[in-house]
């Protein structure tokens, strides 16, 4: 997939599309982002960061610094330059919109510059910084598609702004007159490096040079000739930043020689511009300093990268946040209406098909076996997927003290043993290469993992051959069987050696497998690339012999910051690969028909999917991870997913996969159901809620799931309320975020009440037992921050903790009589989920 260029603006944050709120923009400028001196649209700029210099049409220059706010009414000139930490965020609002909210504030002309007042003059100015903050957090809360909220915080801002800057009413332009100037002023923007004469203007535009005279200064308050020379310095400034001379950037912008531009800066500026470029350099070596030695750390926390990267604290500091904001105290409803009787559709239960071991050595540590096995009890796990079967912690192929190579399978049949020995059936990837054998090796995290092809693929078929009669020897074919097989690495990794080459190592791996038995199951992992490439790379398998029988994908829930074109800076950090979480929150949903409906096309509408490694985000410290929203998650994308895949594979069983550094807190934001220390988090309790599931389908919908069993003497009603991350956190700003406060980075959702009617249910007495997750009970993660967080925890506090898994539990009974209806009704606030188990006594009491 080709790449797009890297944008800079955080372009309609607050969209100005159909749906939401025409008219409104949102957007980011840096020092190397060209601003236009002027246009049409009111704009309000906040400073977030670093300073620069400002000038309006009189062309005095003011120094703006963090936190400044100020104001540009439509069509008045305004030069900004910023240094080079500087970042500026914009709201631009056009005349339609403002009238469709506020049409009296089009009377006036606003006068709002914080930087020409002193700190203790800043009340003002602090109510429209937290009017614009505000604002900007509807935008990123719920993408402006709550028009009624968005139009309120818009009409309050609007309403202070005239309030307490309003300068008198501004005077009146006709449209034509606008439009008029505006092409005179597009000719200038245009040509601003040629010699502009008002004859020159006058001829292109068609307009009397006596009507251009008077409607410059009528219209941005400077005569014609200054205009063009403000045009000039603000390009030259932006040239300043380079290694340009002066003479040259006088001829690059317009001007006739360095002398006539060397008079403009000192009119403008206050100083010549080889004082202005000496500024710049100082002002970027004090920055240089107060970050210097950041990037020598590789082991960065959470913490430091809200300090250094996450500059929308200094607005939102202003909204003066308050809790019950983000806990969504809005109430909603949904009625559910099931019947039982009648055939039911079989469950396949394809979520819990497969569980992710993680690598294949960590599934040698006592704690994961102990966390396996208690899955496979508690859930029901069919496979254990592991991978890094290969890799040089393994030991399967090693230099000896001779300098000799040697192979060994002692530890691959301790990982085969374990797993068998729980009742599961292992899913076995060959890869990564081992290091003896890489073509060139390479390492993308911590781990001893090398991301190469081998350098002799006779040595990879010895290899891959010799571990196949292995395991015949030891297991016996008819066990094999029923085992996964993936001959070599996710596909996306051909775009290191080449499709290719990929296949010709895939290929050789397929045939060792094949050679024991050609009924092994083979799966292709394609990893986390889109459906584009798919057609391309079957195809040569085809050609090539080695089409598998399952086709395995890999959902993290995220894309190129840039494939959304919502163009919001993410926060780059060691962690994690560098991708945000798709604003889709049907993502997995919508990515797994587009892949089926790919392979159907090809004519490989039979081939079964699977998803190899299933998340919500690529980001291994996700904070969230730990808390309830992961449980309401893992609701969501297993329920409404059960028959969009045959597999649907977690990731992973344990935050222990030693790809990034580790940290002293348990609750790091690690992919695993339990922490590193065997803590279950909320989203296994989630999990074992599923294993309760029963075998036939009654009804699902929108939050809801309803299950049976064949003789209908248990029910199970699931409910989930899933709110989706906000704008700000999908691309891992951290603003509002912390250790012990994780629920802030959320849309702003609401609380549910389900209304569950059954109907057909045979008359009896029923025993209802209601299992619920919630913050404060089922959540390990919620316990130990109410327990004060503590870093290092006693054995006691761990107990404890662990205790705290345990869901909120009520049991109760209901008798059904002739009208054969049974009703429950449960309360639901955001990211809490449910299990209703209804259970038929009069059954039971039959059966003993």
């Amino acid at each position: 997939m080709k790449k797009q260029e890297k944008k800079t603006g955080l372009k309609e944050i607050l969209k100005g599309g159909q749906e939401t709120l025409p008219g409104f923009q949102f957007q980011i400028y840096r020092a190397e982002d060209k601003r236009s001196l002027w246009n049409a649209d009111f704009e309000i700029l906040f400073l977030l960061k670093g300073d620069g210099r400002v000038s309006y049409e009189d062309g005095v220059v003011y120094r703006v610094q963090e936190k400044d706010l100020f104001v540009v009414n439509g069509f008045q000139i305004c030069s900004i330059d910023l240094n080079e930490q500087g970042i500026l965020l914009s709201l631009k609002m056009s005349a339609d919109a403002i009238a469709s909210v506020h049409i009296e504030f089009l009377k006036y002309e606003i006068e709002c510059r914080s930087f020409l007042f002193t700190e203790e003059q800043q009340e003002a100015f602090d109510v429209i910084r937290s009017d614009l903050a505000r604002v900007f957090q509807e935008a990123y809360k719920n993408d402006m598609m709550q028009p009624v909220n968005a139009r309120s915080r818009i009409t309050a801002l609007l309403e202070d702004l005239s309030r307490y800057f309003a300068a008198g009413e501004r005077m009146k332009h006709s449209r034509s007159g606008r439009e008029r100037i505006q092409m005179a002023s597009d000719y200038i923007l245009q040509h601003y490096k040629e010699a502009i004469t008002l004859e020159d203007l006058a001829d292109h535009i068609y307009l009397s040079r006596t009507y251009i005279s008077r409607s410059f200064p009528r219209y941005f308050g400077v005569s014609f000739l200054e205009y063009i020379t403000q045009v000039r310095l603000a390009h030259a400034i932006l040239d300043m930043h380079g290694d340009a001379t002066l003479t040259e950037i006088a001829y690059n912008n317009g001007f006739s020689n360095e002398n006539v531009m060397i008079r403009a800066f000192r009119k403008y500026f206050g100083m010549t511009p080889g004082e202005y470029r000496k500024s710049i350099v100082q002002t970027a070596v004090r920055e240089e300093e107060k970050n210097c030695g950041l990037i020598k750390y590789i082991d960065r926390t959470t913490e430091d990268y809200e300090k250094d990267n996450d500059v929308y604290r200094v607005l939102l500091q202003y909204a003066g946040f308050r809790e019950q904001e983000f806990d969504a105290e809005k109430e909603n409803s949904v009625q559910i209406l099931a019947a039982l009787g009648g055939r039911k559709q079989r469950i396949a239960g394809h979520w819990r098909r497969i569980i992710n071991g993680g690598y294949a050595r960590s599934v040698l540590d006592a704690r994961v076996q102990e966390e396996l096995a208690q899955a496979i009890r508690d859930i029901g796990y069919e496979f254990i997927r592991v991978k890094g079967i290969l890799d040089d912690d393994m030991c399967v192929l090693r230099r000896d003290m001779k300098g000799e190579i040697r192979v060994g399978y002692q530890y691959i049949d301790a990982v085969l043993d374990f797993i068998l020995s729980i009742g599961a059936k292992p899913m076995i990837e060959f890869g990564h290469m081992p290091g003896l054998l890489a073509e060139q090796p390479s390492q993308i995290t911590m781990r001893p993992v090398q991301n190469a092809a081998p350098k002799d693929l006779e040595a990879w078929k010895r290899l891959i051959g010799g571990i196949m009669d292995h395991l015949r020897t030891r297991y016996g074919v008819e066990r094999m069987r029923n085992w996964i097989w993936v001959p070599w690495v996710n596909a996306d990794f051909f775009e290191n050696c080449g499709m290719d080459r990929y296949i010709e190592v895939y290929r050789i791996s397929h045939q060792e497998i094949k050679r024991i038995c050609p009924d092994f199951l083979t799966c292709l992992s394609y990893g986390t690339m889109g459906e584009h490439g798919i057609k391309e790379l079957l195809l040569k398998m085809e050609e090539a012999g080695c089409l598998p029988e399952i086709y395995g994908v890999r959902s993290f829930g995220a894309v190129m910051s840039w494939e959304e074109q919502e163009d919001l800076n993410l926060i780059v950090n060691s962690d994690s690969f560098d991708f945000a979480v798709s604003r889709d929150m049907d993502y997995l949903q919508n990515y797994l028909r587009k892949i089926r409906k790919r392979l159907q096309k090809m004519g490989f509408q039979g081939t079964p999917i699977i998803v190899d490694e299933c998340s919500n985000n690529v980001w291994q410290r996700d904070l969230c991870n730990d808390t309830c929203y992961k449980a309401a998650w893992l609701f969501k994308n297993m329920l409404e997913n059960e028959n969009e895949a045959n597999g649907l594979a977690y990731f992973s069983i344990n935050d222990r996969l030693d790809e990034i550094f580790p940290v002293h807190d348990s609750f790091h934001g690690g992919f695993g159901m339990f922490t590193d220390d065997g803590i279950p988090k909320a989203v296994y309790g989630a999990a074992k809620l599923l294993g309760k599931m029963g075998t036939r389908f009654v009804a699902s919908g929108k939050g809801y799931f309803i299950s049976t069993e064949e003789r209908e003497e248990k029910i199970q009603i699931y409910l989930y309320n899933y709110v989706h991350y906000d704008m700000l956190y999908r691309h891992r700003h951290t603003v509002n975020i912390s250790r012990t406060d994780r629920y802030r980075v959320f849309q702003a959702g609401e609380n549910l009440t389900f209304s569950v009617q059954l109907q057909k249910v045979p008359g009896g007495e029923y025993r209802i037992q209601c299992y619920k997750i919630t913050r404060e009970q089922g959540s390990p993660y919620d316990c130990w921050a109410a327990m004060g967080a503590p870093e290092a925890m006693t054995s006691e506090e761990k107990e404890m903790i662990c205790h705290s898994a345990d869901p909120e539990y009520r049991v109760w009974r209901e008798t059904v009589g002739e009208e054969q209806i049974l009703s429950v009704q449960e309360h639901l606030k955001v990211h809490e989920v449910a299990c209703i188990e209804i259970i038929c006594l009069n059954h039971y009491r039959e059966l003993h």
